[in-house]
């Protein structure tokens, strides 16, 4: 009876020790972004060659104690469309580490057709094979670079094809009934209108591209707003998208000149 009363004493201690013991819910490390000062952050915007610094810091889980094993670092580039880079990986062994500091510094070179985000995701992972994950996301972007203004000169003589319009994929091959020189995109160049205060505006690459792509602009299948007749001073603003690149024109004068030998017109300008 002594023996029956021990051993319910000795179960009763045994469970009440066990119900004092906190339950482990999450027994994962800890990790997370590191965001002292100088340290770039979740959706923060960097430029291409930009050097930039960022970090994670981790920890073993703070009630199992356990050793961490590794950190595994994973970097995809995710273009404008969506598509993902095949993922640069990085392995670093952690082991006999409680805690653990990385800092990475880096800078980006790549060009405008694969400007995006910038996803890395890091997994620390303890002696017990628990895993935990933290993500830095960012966004690369180009600084904007001051646009080149270049002069034109455009010139048609009596019936014959115009000249010097091929590189922004434009044709001169005849005059209308009104009077006017007929301008058309060739096959695979499309033709835009825009008001004449474009022109000043742009003054950047970002600023030319975002005149194109925002909708301050009309679809034309010709531009008819020089004389064949009168010489004249212009304000019109005209734009091409032609092989994949963008052209703001702005046409300031024409020139006509009459003659036994033809007609001879000139239509000057800037590019952009």
């Amino acid at each position: 009876m002594k023996k029956l009363a021990l051993a319910l004493v000795c179960f009763a201690s045994v469970a009440f020790f066990a119900s004092c013991q906190q339950e482990i819910t999450n027994p994962e490390p800890s990790i997370s972004l590191i965001t002292d000062d100088g340290f770039v952050k979740n959706g923060d915007v960097i430029d291409v060659e930009q050097v930039f610094v960022y970090g994670f810091q981790m920890a073993s889980n703070s009630q199992t104690k356990k050793e961490l094993k590794q950190l595994s670092l994973s970097t995809t580039f995710i273009d404008l469309e969506g598509n993902e880079s095949t993922p640069e990986e990085e392995i670093i062994s952690l082991a006999g580490k409680t805690e653990y500091r990385f800092v990475d510094t880096v800078a980006y070179e790549v060009t405008r057709d694969v400007m995006g985000t910038i996803k890395t995701v890091a997994t620390v992972t303890d002696v017990d094979g628990k895993v935990n994950t933290a993500t830095l996301t960012l966004s690369l972007n180009e600084p904007a670079e001051p646009v080149e203004t270049k002069d034109f000169t455009w010139f048609r003589h009596g019936g014959n094809d115009g000249e010097g319009l091929e590189e922004f994929g434009l044709e001169w091959e005849g005059n209308g009934k009104e009077v006017f020189a007929i301008i058309k995109p060739v096959d695979g160049a499309t033709l835009y209108g825009f008001s004449p205060d474009t022109w000043d505006e742009v003054t950047t690459d970002v600023e030319k591209v975002a005149a194109f792509t925002e909708g301050l602009h009309t679809t034309m299948s010709d531009f008819r707003g020089v004389s064949a007749w009168y010489t004249k001073d212009y304000d019109f603003v005209i734009g091409t998208l032609y092989n994949g690149e963008y052209h703001l024109i702005h046409i300031t004068r024409g020139v006509v000149d009459s003659s036994a030998a033809g007609t001879d017109i000139t239509i000057t300008g800037q590019s952009k």
